[in-house]
C-alpha cells in the first residue's frame, strides 16, 4: 500500500503513514459519490509557542500522543481520519458507511477530542511546563468522497471542507464551533453564544454556535411519539357524521377524505378511529411495498374471516378470496367474483352490526381495485357498511369519475391547520426556547399549514445550509443510511433507477442494463424489493419506493456520473424512438450536469432543444398546456439570442402563457420573439398574439388584416386560420353572424390543415357562437352543431368550444333534458382544460342556462363567480358581458337599482352587446324621455345586426319600458313584434317571455 498523502510506501499493518503522520484507512475501491457527511476540523493553539520550547525529539513525542489521542475519540465514534495537516487533524463522519446520526457523532467526537487534549494538557503542563489546547469545528453538508487511497488524491472535496476549516480558526481555544446545518442535522444538542461570522472564502455571513453538550438520544423524541394531536375539529365531526348516517339509514356509503401529502389524514383517522364513539372498528388497510393490486382491500378483508369462517353461507366465498385476495391480493379468478365474494363476507358481519373499512393512501389505486370497490358498493345496497378512502387529490385526478360513480357517496377534505393551530405543534417539533418570535413565525408561515412540512422545516430550522437537495440533513442522513447499508450492486441499482425513473412512472431492468456494463439487476432488484426500498409494478416494472428515496439515492451520484448516465440513457432511447419529451428531458440533464463541471457540452445542448422543442409544439397542438408549459420552458432555458429556433420557440411559449392567462410572461415572449425572428411568418405570429394583448379591437383589426398577406404569401395555415378567426370575430361584434360564418369556414378548414387542435377548438366554438346568434332557425342550426361535434369529437377542446353554443341552442328551444345532457357535457370538458378562460366560461354557461329557466338564484351565483373568473385573468370583455347579464337577472328580480348599478359607466362596442346595454340601461332610467330614448336607440342598433334574438330581446326591452312609464298600446305593439322575432329563431324561451307580457298587457298572443 501507499500513502494517500504523500505516496510513501506503508507497511501492511501500518495504522500511519511514518513519513508524514496521515492514518492509513482501508476502504473499498470505487468510483467517485456525493455524500452528506460532518466534518470535523482540530488544530492547536499555541503550537508556535508549544514548538519553541520543547525539544524537536519531545516535541515529535508529543505530537503522536495528540495524534493517536484524537484518532481514538474519532474512531470511537464511527469517524475516519481523513488527513493530518500540520497539527490539525481532519476526520469526516458518513464517509465510509453512512449512519443517520452521523452529524450527532460528529459533535460528541469533537466534545471528547477536547476532553482528551484537555487531560493531555494538564499532564504536558506538570511535565513540561507548557500548554496543548486545540479549537475545533464541525460542518455538515454534501461532499464529492473518493473511497480510495491508492489514488493519491483527496478523500473528500468540496465547500464543506473549506467551511469547516474556517470555523476552527474562528474558534477559540477549547471551543468548538458548529454550524447552523451541524446542529440542525445533529437534532437536540445544546449549544451557546450564536453568532454570524465571516470566513474567508465564503460569500455569505455563516451562523454558528458554540457547542455546549449533546445530550442522550432520545428515541421517542427522535420518531416524534410525543407530539399531540392539534386541532381538526371539523374534520373528526364529518368522520363521525358519516358514521352515524350509515348507523341510522343502514345503507352503504362512501366517504372519500382527501387532502395534499402531509397534511395529516393518516394521523386524523387514526385519532377518530382511536375515540370510543359506540362504532365498531374492524380493519384498516395500508399501502405495501408488494403484492396484488388488491392488496389493500385484502388487508381490510382479513381480520373478519375468523368472524364468519364457521357461517356455511360464507364458506364458499371465502374458499374464493382464498385462492386470490387473501392469498397475494390479486382478484382471482376475476373482478367480480372477488367482489361478489366481498360481499357475501361482509353481508355476514353487517347483519349483525355496522361496518368499516378504511383504505389508506388510495392515491396509488389501481383500476382494479377501483373496479372491485364499485361493484362492491352497488352490491351491498341496504347494509350498513362505511368505507372510507383516504387518499391525496391525485386520486380525483386519476378517476375523474370517482365522486359521482356511486350516489352515496360525500367527500370530506382535509384542510391546512391554522396559523395558530401551526404555532402549537412547532412548539411540540422542537425546543421553541432555541427560537425567537420571528423564527416561529417564519417557520409557521414557510409551513402553510401543512404537518410534515412543518416538522421538516423546524428540523431543518432557519439556513439554506441546513439542507440538502431541498431535504432537511436529519432525513436526508436517515434515507441515505439506509442505501449505505446496501451491497455494492444494490446501491449501483437503486442509483440507475434514479436516473431512469425520477418521477415514478416505473422503469425495467432491460433500462438499467442500458446504461452499466454488466450486472445482475434482476437479483439486485429482487433485494432491493424485499428491503422495501423499490416495489414492482405492472409487466415486470419496477418504481423506486418513494420520491425521498429516489432524491437521495440520485444525489448520491456525481454530477460528472449524472451527466454520463443521462446522457447514456437517451441514446438507449432514442434507439427506441422514445418520445421527444423523454430524450430532450435527458439531454437537457446531460447537459446541466457537464457543462457544471467544466466539460463540453454545446452538442448536447442543441440536441436537448431540439427534442424539449419539438415535443413541447406537440404538446401545444393538442391543448396540453401544462406540458406544453414545462416543455417549452426547458427548450427555452436551453437557448440564448440567435440560437436556431429560439424565436419559434419562444412563440410557442407565448401562446402557451397567453391561453393560461398569463399576460406578462405571454408579452415578454412575443416581444422577444418578434425582435429575434428571421422568418416573417414567426414574426407575424408574435406581432398578432401581442395585438390580442393589447385587447384593442380596432388595432387587432388592422393588424391581422397586415399579416394575412404574410401568411398567404408563406402558405401558413395556421396563420391564416388566425387571422380569418379574428376577422370573423370582427364581423361578429357588429352583429353580422351570417358573414362571420363565411370566414370562419376557411378558418376552419386552415386549421385542421395545420392540424392545430387548439385553433379548430376555436374556429369551431366561433362557429357555434354565430350558430347561436345568428338568422339560422335554432332546430337547423342545432342540427349543424350536433353534425361538427360528431366529426370533430376526438379533439379534447372541442366539446367545450361547440358544446357551449349547442347547450345554449338546446336551452333557447327549451329542450330540457338535451340542455342538461349538454351542459354536464360541456362543463366537464372545460373543467379538463387548462384555459384560463375556461374558469369563466364554465359558470357563465351555468349560468346562462339557469336563466333561460328562470332559476335566478343559480344564475346570480355563477354570474358572480364568472365575473371572478374574468377579472382574475383581465378580460375586460369578459367582465363587460358577465356585468350585462348579471344585471339582467337583477331585472328579472325586480331589483332596478342593483341593475343600474351594474351597468353604470359600462362602455361597449359590439353591436349585440351595445343594444344590450342601452336596453338595460333604459329599464333602469328613471327620466321618462331619457329611458324612451334609450330603449329605441337598443331597438335600432339591434336592427344594424341579423340576429332574430337580439331583436327580439330590444323590443322586449322597448315594451318593458313603455309599460313602466304607463303606455300599454306602444308595450304592447313592441311585446308582440318582439315575439315573432323570437319566434323567427325558434327561441322558445324568449317568445314564452314575450308571450306572457302581452298577456299581462291585455293583449291576445298570437
Amino acid at each position: 500500500m501507499t500513502c494517500a498523502s504523500c505516496a510513501a510506501d506503508l507497511a501492511a499493518d501500518a495504522r500511519f503513514c511514518s513519513r508524514c503522520g496521515t492514518a492509513v484507512v482501508v476502504r473499498p475501491k470505487g468510483a467517485e459519490e456525493r455524500k452528506v457527511v460532518s466534518v470535523v476540523f482540530c488544530d492547536l493553539a499555541g503550537s508556535t509557542e508549544m514548538s519553541g520550547a520543547l525539544d524537536p525529539e519531545l516535541l515529535r513525542t508529543v505530537l503522536l500522543r495528540y495524534y493517536e489521542l484524537m484518532s481514538g475519540v474519532i474512531a470511537a465514534n464511527g469517524g475516519v481520519v481523513e488527513k493530518f495537516i500540520g497539527d490539525a487533524v481532519m476526520a469526516v463522519f458518513g464517509l465510509t458507511e453512512t449512519r443517520e446520526d452521523d452529524a450527532r457523532r460528529a459533535l460528541v467526537a469533537a466534545l471528547g477530542m477536547t476532553e482528551a487534549a484537555a487531560g493531555f494538557d494538564a499532564e504536558l503542563r506538570r511535565d513540561h511546563g507548557v500548554r496543548l489546547r486545540v479549537r475545533i469545528g464541525v460542518h455538515t453538508g454534501e461532499v464529492v468522497a473518493l473511497p480510495d487511497p491508492g489514488e493519491r488524491q483527496a478523500f473528500v472535496s468540496g465547500e464543506v471542507v473549506n467551511i469547516t476549516a474556517r470555523l476552527e480558526q474562528a474558534a477559540g481555544p477549547g471551543e468548538v464551533l458548529v454550524s447552523a446545518a451541524a446542529r440542525s442535522a445533529a437534532g437536540a444538542v445544546t449549544v451557546a453564544d450564536p453568532r454570524r461570522v465571516s470566513l474567508k472564502g465564503v460569500a455569505e455571513p455563516v451562523e454558528v454556535f458554540r457547542l455546549v453538550d449533546v445530550p442522550p438520544a432520545d428515541p421517542e423524541r427522535t420518531r416524534r411519539f410525543d407530539v399531540p394531536f392539534i386541532g381538526r375539529e371539523a374534520d373528526l365531526a364529518a368522520l363521525d357524521a358519516a358514521w352515524r348516517r350509515v348507523v341510522d339509514e343502514g345503507a352503504a356509503r362512501l366517504l372519500t377524505l382527501v387532502g395534499e401529502p402531509g397534511i395529516g389524514k393518516t394521523r386524523l383517522v387514526a385519532e377518530w378511529l382511536r375515540r370510543d364513539t359506540g362504532s365498531v372498528v374492524i380493519g384498516r388497510c395500508r399501502p405495501v411495498g408488494d403484492g396484488g393490486t388488491l392488496t389493500a382491500l385484502a388487508e381490510c378483508v382479513a381480520p373478519l374471516v375468523y368472524e364468519v369462517e364457521r357461517v356455511a353461507s360464507v364458506e364458499p366465498a371465502l374458499a374464493l378470496l382464498r385462492r386470490g385476495l387473501l392469498r397475494d391480493g390479486t382478484p382471482a379468478p376475476s373482478l367480480d367474483a372477488t367482489a361478489a365474494a366481498v360481499a357475501r363476507l361482509l353481508a355476514a358481519v353487517a347483519g349483525t352490526r355496522p361496518v368499516l373499512l378504511v383504505i389508506d393512501d388510495c392515491q396509488w389505486a389501481q383500476p382494479s381495485l377501483v373496479a372491485v370497490l364499485d361493484r362492491l358498493l352497488a352490491g351491498l345496497g341496504a347494509l350498513p357498511v362505511l368505507l372510507v378512502c383516504v387518499a391525496r387529490p391525485d386520486l380525483l385526478d386519476a378517476f375523474p369519475d370517482w365522486e359521482t360513480t356511486w350516489p352515496s357517496a360525500e367527500t370530506a377534505v382535509v384542510g391546512r391547520l391554522s396559523a395558530p393551530d401551526s404555532a402549537r405543534l412547532a412548539a411540540h417539533f422542537a425546543d421553541v426556547s432555541t427560537h425567537d418570535t420571528a423564527t416561529t413565525e417564519w417557520i409557521v408561515g414557510q409551513a402553510g399549514g401543512n404537518p410534515l412540512y412543518l416538522e421538516q422545516l423546524v428540523a431543518a430550522v432557519e439556513h439554506d445550509d441546513a439542507t440538502a437537495g431541498g431535504l432537511p440533513l436529519s432525513l436526508q442522513a436517515l434515507v441515505a443510511a439506509r442505501i449505505d447499508r446496501l451491497g455494492d450492486a444494490e446501491r449501483a441499482t437503486l442509483r440507475l433507477g434514479a436516473v431512469v425513473d425520477p418521477d415514478g412512472d416505473g422503469f425495467a431492468a432491460a433500462d438499467l442494463a442500458a446504461l452499466a456494463d454488466g450486472g445482475d439487476h434482476d437479483r439486485a432488484l429482487r433485494e432491493l424489493v424485499r428491503r422495501k426500498l423499490v416495489e414492482p409494478v405492472a409487466d415486470g416494472r419496477y418504481r423506486i419506493a418513494n420520491g425521498i428515496t429516489s432524491q437521495v439515492a440520485y444525489r448520491g451520484l456525481t454530477k460528472r456520473r449524472r451527466g454520463e448516465l443521462h446522457e447514456r440513457y437517451a441514446e438507449h432511447l432514442a434507439a427506441r424512438a422514445a418520445s421527444d419529451a423523454l430524450i430532450g428531458t435527458h439531454l437537457a440533464q446531460a447537459h446541466r450536469y457537464q457543462s457544471a463541471v467544466g466539460l463540453p457540452a454545446d452538442t448536447l445542448r442543441s440536441r436537448a432543444f431540439g427534442h424539449l422543442d419539438r415535443a413541447g409544439a406537440e404538446a401545444l397542438r393538442r391543448v396540453d398546456l401544462p406540458w406544453a408549459l414545462t416543455l417549452l420552458e426547458q427548450a427555452a432555458d436551453l437557448t440564448t439570442a440567435g440560437d436556431p429556433g429560439r424565436p419559434e420557440c419562444l412563440q410557442r411559449l407565448g401562446e402557451v402563457h397567453l391561453t393560461l392567462g398569463r399576460h406578462e410572461q405571454a408579452r415578454e415572449a412575443f416581444t422577444t420573439a418578434a425582435a429575434e425572428a428571421d422568418r416573417p411568418v414567426t414574426a407575424a405570429h408574435a406581432r398578432l398574439h401581442l395585438a390580442m394583448l393589447r385587447q384593442d379591437m380596432a388595432e387587432l383589426d388592422r393588424v391581422a388584416a397586415e399579416e394575412f398577406d404574410v401568411f398567404h404569401a408563406h402558405g401558413d395555415d395556421l396563420g391564416l386560420s388566425r387571422v380569418r378567426c379574428v376577422l370573423a370575430r370582427s364581423h361578429q361584434r357588429r352583429g353580422e353572424q351570417g358573414r362571420a360564418l363565411n370566414v370562419l369556414e376557411p378558418a376552419l378548414r386552415h386549421a385542421l390543415a395545420a392540424a392545430a387542435d387548439r385553433e379548430v377548438a376555436n374556429a369551431l366554438g366561433a362557429i357555434g357562437l354565430s350558430l347561436w346568434h345568428g338568422p339560422l332557425p335554432a332546430a337547423r342550426a342545432t342540427e349543424q352543431c350536433r353534425a361538427l361535434l360528431a366529426a370533430h369529437r376526438d379533439r379534447g377542446a372541442v366539446q367545450a368550444t361547440l358544446g357551449f353554443a349547442l347547450t345554449m341552442l338546446h336551452a333557447i328551444q327549451a329542450r330540457t333534458a338535451e340542455t342538461a345532457a349538454a351542459l354536464a357535457d360541456a362543463q366537464e370538458a372545460m373543467a379538463a382544460m387548462s384555459y384560463a378562460e375556461s374558469r369563466f366560461f364554465r359558470p357563465l354557461l351555468g349560468a346562462l342556462v339557469a336563466a333561460h329557466g328562470a332559476d335566478w338564484d343559480q344564475a346570480r351565483w355563477q354570474l358572480r363567480e364568472a365575473l371572478s373568473a374574468a377579472s382574475a385573468v383581465r378580460a375586460d370583455s369578459l367582465v363587460r358581458q358577465t356585468r350585462l347579464e348579471l344585471a339582467r337577472v337583477h331585472l328579472a328580480e325586480d331589483d332596478t337599482g342593483a341593475a343600474g348599478e351594474l351597468v353604470r359607466g359600462l362602455t361597449v362596442d359590439d353591436s349585440a352587446d351595445l343594444a344590450n346595454l342601452l336596453g338595460v340601461a333604459a329599464r333602469v332610467e328613471p327620466d321618462p324621455g331619457r329611458a324612451t330614448e334609450l330603449a329605441r336607440r337598443a331597438v335600432a342598433t339591434a336592427r344594424r345586426t341579423d340576429s332574430p334574438a337580439d331583436h327580439g330581446r330590444a323590443l322586449l326591452d322597448l315594451a318593458h319600458t313603455h309599460a313602466r312609464l304607463g303606455r300599454p298600446v306602444p308595450a304592447l305593439s313592441a311585446a308582440r313584434a318582439a315575439e315573432r322575432r323570437f319566434a323567427a329563431k325558434g327561441h322558445a324561451v324568449g317568445s314564452a317571455r314575450a308571450r306572457r307580457m302581452i298577456s299581462e298587457l291585455g293583449g291576445r298572443p298570437r
